[in-house]
């Protein structure tokens, strides 16, 4: 299983989105895939359904009050086939009371229980550089930082680098597969302005696909499904399915889902 976080430590730079459509495009495209909402705002779960209705959630699996959970009796199936979700609830806010000691809690119950079942485990992050985001990177094998086209956001990535380099420490083996510009809207200047610094601050990390700003994405909580269901041939729709197609070119897997299973068979393991 290939485990990749989405983050960002701040807020609104369309992390949730990013991670909920791609979790959704690898699904449709036949890998067995699994959507871990590790955020309190629970963005990504509102994708798939009523955060409303959640009654268990990602919380009682790490930061439960007694016996933890089993990620079977959390995870829930979506109307995107071979993909699962991992809902998250606001009770995930405690997390941080575990202190240091819960970080790994994550990485245990992912490689215990579901890294045999799934191809892919995409992992929404909370917009901060807390505990839950340290055991997000513990738990993975990749990163990608979705970047809103604007100079500060921009200038916020350096920050979450030094995140990533120190959990290295930990998790030898993490790797930051590349950021993505997301929300680009052509009709300003800063924001053509903020690809080219992204551009340069990581040449060779940063993705072709830029995700342009639309309404019909801010539709997708609302609606609760993901945008391939309602959209599918609209640009945002388009732009997430180009995105994926470079995730598994960086990945070294071959765009035919056959040969990209047999690779995943034998290649990494989170």
């Amino acid at each position: 299983m290939i485990t990749i976080t989405i983050a960002n430590q701040k807020g609104g730079v369309g992390k949730s989105t990013t991670a909920s459509i791609t979790a959704a495009e690898l699904g449709m495209r036949g890998y067995r895939t699994l959507l871990v909402d590790a955020d309190p705002q629970a963005n990504a779960t509102s994708v798939f359904l009523d955060p409303a209705d959640v009654t268990i959630s990602l919380a009682d699996v790490i930061c439960p009050k007694d016996q933890p959970a089993t990620l079977e009796s959390v995870i829930v199936t979506t109307q995107v086939p071979e993909l699962d979700l991992l809902p998250a609830t606001l009770n995930l806010a405690t997390y941080d009371r575990g202190g240091a000691s819960s970080v790994g809690r994550l990485r245990k119950a992912l490689r215990d229980e579901v890294a045999h079942i799934y191809d892919f485990c995409l992992i929404d992050t909370a917009p901060n550089l807390g505990l839950l985001l340290s055991a997000s990177l513990t738990a993975s094998n990749h990163v990608i930082i979705p970047v809103q086209a604007s100079a500060w956001a921009v200038g916020a990535v350096s920050e979450l680098l030094k995140v990533i380099e120190e959990t290295k420490d930990t998790n030898e083996n993490l790797n930051l597969l590349g950021t993505v510009c997301t929300m680009l809207d052509q009709r300003t200047n800063v924001a053509g302005q903020s690809y080219i610094w992204l551009r340069d601050m990581l040449p060779d990390k940063i993705f072709n696909t830029i995700i342009h700003r639309t309404a019909k994405l801010e539709d997708c909580p609302i609606r609760h499904e993901p945008i391939q269901i309602f959209a599918p041939g609209s640009r945002a729709a388009q732009n997430y399915a180009d995105l994926t197609d470079e995730i598994l070119e960086r990945l070294g897997l071959a765009l035919n889902r056959e040969n990209s299973l047999r690779l995943l068979a034998g290649g990494e393991k989170s």
